[in-house]
């Protein structure tokens, strides 16, 4: 297992020592000069990830620790890897059984973390659409076998950003995130049904299909309020949490305004067995730009 690829160690040492990069957070700073570099850009979409140097002011980390708590305790029947649709507070409608918080709503707006993913995507144009928590318990936190993400999304054509979010250290032993760097340009790649009590899905991608990849997977260690960027391709996963130590961490998900969001198709994860989501009530927000798409629906601009 390494740490990282050198070209990503290569892109993050360049975001830590760009002088557009401060080095702690973004109070008081112009959110237009908040710029990766060409080498960052191209990284990520080398390798289908990124890790930005990017970290979240000391009160946005706190107040979105906070609203952690609270929606572990408003939502005692939801096994706590999957809180999805987090950002949907009381009011704007509930989803999966989740009653979300409108603090993950404004943390997923935030500027300067939307200001990366559109340079990610190309885009001045940035809908948000999908915002989950995944946090594993001490000692209990299940495994996330192998996936690939954008099997799920009715998004045409598919072009996503997931921004994972880190409330805790994240690290080797309490079940950080694992990348297949470069897997996010070879397809579609075969899942199967498999049960795992210590695993939180089943459709998983085939561990054959996986196996060949398994020396390149690279895990993103991250400390409280660092991102790391990924493409929806991707494959990526994560081992179970057997430290004493929460591992929380939001995954909120972004697609070009351009990019039509099609309630009405059947995806390639649903068509082959996976889970069968319905996204005919799922709200899009509008978080930079504005939308390109005149069959997107169900649109709301902050």
């Amino acid at each position: 297992m390494r740490a990282l690829l050198p070209g990503a160690a290569a892109a993050l040492r360049s975001a830590r020592g760009c002088s557009q990069w401060p080095s702690c957070g973004w109070k008081g700073r112009s959110f237009t000069s908040i710029r990766l570099s060409e080498a960052q850009v191209e990284a990520y979409r080398r390798d289908g990830f990124l890790l930005p140097g990017f970290q979240l002011e000391v009160d946005h980390l706190a107040s979105a620790r906070r609203a952690m708590d609270e929606l572990l305790e408003r939502n005692p029947d939801v096994m706590p890897e999957q809180l999805v649709n987090s950002h949907l507070a009381d009011g704007e409608g509930e989803a999966q059984g989740v009653r979300g918080s409108a603090e993950f709503l404004k943390l997923a707006s935030h500027p300067p973390l939307v200001e990366l993913v559109s340079q990610c995507l190309g885009t001045e144009n940035v809908i948000l659409w999908a915002c989950q928590i995944f946090c594993k318990l001490p000692g209990e936190g299940k495994a996330v076998p192998f996936h690939q993400d954008g099997q799920y999304w009715p998004i045409e054509p598919l072009r996503a950003c997931t921004a994972w979010i880190a409330l805790d250290r994240s690290d080797a032993e309490n079940g950080a995130l694992q990348v297949l760097p470069g897997t996010h340009s070879k397809g579609y790649v075969e899942h199967i049904q498999r049960e795992d009590e210590e695993a939180c899905i089943s459709f998983i991608a085939d561990p054959e299909a996986v196996a060949p990849q398994r020396p390149k997977a690279t895990m993103l260690e991250l400390e409280p309020g660092q991102v790391s960027l990924h493409d929806s391709m991707l494959l990526h996963g994560s081992e179970r949490n057997r430290s004493r130590r929460r591992r929380a961490g939001v995954a909120a998900v972004y697609m070009p305004a351009e990019c039509h969001f099609n309630r009405e198709v059947e995806t390639e994860g649903a068509r082959k067995g996976g889970l069968k989501l319905d996204f005919d009530k799922r709200p899009l927000f509008v978080v930079r730009g504005s939308n390109q798409n005149p069959n997107n629906t169900l649109l709301r601009t902050l």
